[in-house]
């Protein structure tokens, strides 16, 4: 629980908060044009009252949002959600995204994993218009038993993506007795647009998840592990592990840089303060981001880029770097920008 952990800040440069974001930045997927789009809003079932009473209080709802890096002084943009038939706007509770673009067509279409307000797991499918700043649903994905507690996802075409189970038990017992077990029920599941399936498991809290450039390699991120697992992936889609990094602290998104095909990781540094911020938003916890480079698929050095005492930003999520600028997002805080004038 690192109760003998102290943190002391430093950043890559001057650090600013984002204005015009609501409550929170859970997860975020970058263009390599620098536009971001990001989740806010983070609630499941089964939260408890301290949880449920700072949603009521502050009026939090489920957004995605809308950020251009090449703009960083701008506030972010709210996208527009339509209900459908399929879907009800008002009932959105995002978690995990991920977005695939037509190469051809020149269409961006956005999955996102929604923990709905009945508690049903869901991933939506949205056809996206930078012109409106809008999002025109699609499809939602559901029902199948793979789909236990979902967390992240990564699109590998504009049908067909990889996603995380954090936690295999249903209930709100279960769900504490597994973190506090530790036990390695989580997993790795894929949809490749007609039939879901488990690719790989026995992992203790499956957290973020990406892929590669060039397709060939899957990275998740372990919580409870602390660790990095980077997996080959095949022709068939099922992965083989290659590597399981330690990271000595909490990780929960990775992502990958479009230009260089470095990772950046987002950490809980001190456990307890986490766990308390997870409970009651209130609570401050440290945020941390890691720069993992890698050679030939392994991981080959890690540097900390960023790390804050919980008053800049509480419980850092999710981190990304553009043109030598850096997003950090937070489970229920705020979105912080940064210049890096370390090198990369």
């Amino acid at each position: 629980m690192n109760f003998d952990k102290h943190v002391f800040n430093h950043y890559p440069g001057p650090c600013h908060q984002v204005e015009g974001i609501g409550f929170g930045s859970e997860d975020m997927h970058m263009l390599p044009d620098g536009r971001t789009f990001i989740t806010s809003g983070f609630r499941m079932a089964g939260s408890g009252p301290s949880f449920e009473k700072f949603y009521k209080q502050n009026k939090v709802k489920g957004r995605i949002y809308l950020f251009n890096m090449k703009n960083p002084r701008k506030v972010v943009q709210e996208m527009t959600l339509t209900s459908t038939e399929n879907f009800d706007k008002d009932r959105l509770q995002p978690h995990g995204i991920s977005a695939w673009e037509d190469k051809d067509t020149g269409r961006v279409y956005l999955f996102v994993v929604n923990h709905e307000r009945d508690g049903r797991e869901k991933v939506e499918k949205f056809l996206v218009s930078f012109d409106t700043v809008s999002l025109q649903h699609m499809k939602s994905y559901h029902g199948d038993t793979t789909f236990k507690n979902l967390n992240d996802l990564v699109a590998t075409s504009e049908d067909s993506f990889y996603y995380t189970n954090f936690l295999y038990s249903d209930s709100t017992v279960g769900k504490i007795l597994e973190n506090l077990s530790m036990m390695p029920w989580a997993n790795v599941g894929y949809f490749d647009g007609t039939a879901y399936r488990i690719v790989t498991d026995r992992l203790k809290m499956a957290n973020g998840i990406q892929m590669s450039g060039d397709g060939r390699l899957i990275y998740v991120t372990a919580s409870l592990s602390r660790d990095l697992r980077i997996y080959d992936r095949s022709k068939d889609n099922s992965l083989q592990l290659k590597e399981v990094y330690p990271l000595y602290s909490t990780p929960d998104n990775v992502m990958v840089d479009h230009d260089t095909g470095h990772l950046y990781v987002a950490l809980h540094p001190i456990n307890y303060l986490a766990f308390a911020h997870f409970t009651d938003p209130v609570n401050k916890s440290p945020s941390q981001v890691l720069q993992i480079k890698l050679k030939d698929g392994s991981v080959s050095s890690v540097t900390e880029l960023f790390i804050d005492d919980g008053n800049l930003i509480s419980a850092s999520t999710v981190a990304t770097v553009f043109n030598k600028k850096m997003l950090v997002g937070s489970f229920l805080d705020t979105l912080v920008y940064c210049d890096v004038d370390v090198p990369l």
